[in-house]
């Protein structure tokens, strides 16, 4: 009886997600394992796999189609049935005199040729420079996506996958051997009509119906607080100047005050949660990052416990795979606090809109030299503004304060962070 490939539900909330591409077409065979279908949730590019070893029979649903139901029928694979290993045919041999030995026969011969070896990363590469200039060649949804975001022709890819498809794997591979200088900083430039429309992608669309709501449900209250940042960015540069890796970024020091902070405070570690607050016993920090479909807010679990090390090493890998569109629903869902840091850009304080159910966003802005008075003297110092956006149901102003303040304190005193 063949075996149905139905639309997974991959998060508790998902509903229906799009369907990017199907790896393979009907007729062909497929393994277990291996990724027959990708599709895109409103967080994320997700890889399906094959349940079984076998044939794919049918396409019910074709790629590109949008918004399709959890549980509905996508395909269907006839298994294979598992085969008894033959038995060797019985050897016949002449009557031989003393001392003859028998002549190896041609299953023998042929026995001991080896195998054609299928695809391999190997061959790929070396079909590479075999590959005819200007032609594209077939790829995954994701493979033409990340290649499009580097600016990479994907006619000079050559495919690892099935009937040399181009796969994620071969453009990362290929954007590494790139030489600098002819990536995504050198793309050209491309003229538009005005005005041009641009069609929303389920992400950007999840991100539109999101933040409305929020901004038109949750009561939002904002506290702000300049923090002197000299310390903190002398502490940065004692920790890296030994070329150690991960190295640790600014970013990397105010996540880990939040997490220490919500620690100290544990009554803005809350959601709301209809007729309830939702008292979170971990703390569980959300860092949010941008892409190129929208904003995503992967979740450092348990932040307060980690070293400042593990931190920066995991913060970094949470953005690298959400900017190539590979996190999984579990890393980005939860959370009980955001982080928005927007200081990269240059700006000088932001107001970031809370992410339900999370009760407390921070937003922070660059470091910025700035008059300060110390003891009544002006001098110059670096300044950071930070600003909380809270959800006044669950917390309170003074609880609000409180938060910014301890936050403020770790970032003002980092050796109080390192122990």
């Amino acid at each position: 009886m063949p075996i149905e490939i139905r639309m997974p539900q991959i998060a508790s909330d998902m509903t229906e997600a799009d369907l990017l591409a199907w790896l393979a077409e009907p007729g062909e065979r497929v393994v277990s394992g291996d990724v027959l279908l990708e599709i895109e949730t409103d967080k994320s590019t997700l890889e399906i796999e094959a349940p079984a070893n076998g044939t794919l029979l049918e396409i019910r649903v074709p790629a590109g189609s949008l918004a399709v139901k959890v549980g509905e029928l996508l395909g269907l694979i006839e298994e294979e049935q598992a085969r008894e290993p033959a038995e060797p045919p019985a050897e016949t041999e002449a009557p031989r005199g003393r001392g003859e030995q028998l002549a190896p026969t041609a299953a023998k011969t042929t026995g001991t040729e080896q195998p054609t070896p299928g695809p391999t990363r190997a061959n790929a590469l070396a079909a590479e420079q075999a590959s005819p200039a200007g032609v594209a060649a077939p790829a995954t949804a994701l493979a033409r996506r990340i290649a499009d975001r580097a600016g990479l022709d994907l006619a000079s890819v050559a495919g690892s996958g099935a009937r040399g498809r181009v796969t994620r794997e071969d453009v990362e591979r290929r954007i590494i051997a790139t030489p600098a200088g002819t990536g995504s900083d050198s793309r050209p430039r491309v003229d538009r009509p005005a005005p041009e429309r641009v069609p929303l992608s389920r992400m950007r669309r999840s991100i539109a119906e999101r933040l409305t709501a929020a901004k038109q449900q949750i009561p939002h209250f904002y506290v702000s607080a300049d923090c002197r940042a000299d310390r903190l960015i002398e502490a940065r540069r004692h920790i890296n100047e030994d070329g150690q890796e991960p190295r640790i970024s600014l970013n990397d020091l105010i996540v880990r005050a939040c997490a220490l902070a919500l620690r100290e405070v544990p009554d803005a570690n809350a959601s709301w949660d209809g007729d309830a607050i939702l008292l979170h016993g971990t703390v569980d920090v959300a860092v949010a990052v941008a892409t190129q479909g929208g904003l995503i807010t992967p979740v450092v679990r348990d932040a307060d416990r980690k070293g400042l090390a593990a931190l920066a090493a995991e913060l970094r890998d949470l953005a690298e795979r959400a900017r190539a569109g590979r996190l999984q629903p579990s890393e980005y869902q939860g959370g009980g606090f955001s982080v928005s840091n927007l200081g990269m850009y240059g700006v000088d304080s932001v107001n970031p809109i809370v992410n339900p159910p999370q009760s407390c966003i921070l937003g922070v802005g660059a470091a910025r030299l700035t008059p300060v008075v110390e003891t009544g003297v002006v001098t110059v110092g670096s300044v950071i503004t930070l600003t909380l956006s809270a959800d006044h149901r669950v917390v309170d102003g003074a609880v609000g304060a409180s938060l910014l303040a301890a936050i403020k304190r770790f970032l003002e005193d980092p050796l109080e962070m390192m122990l």
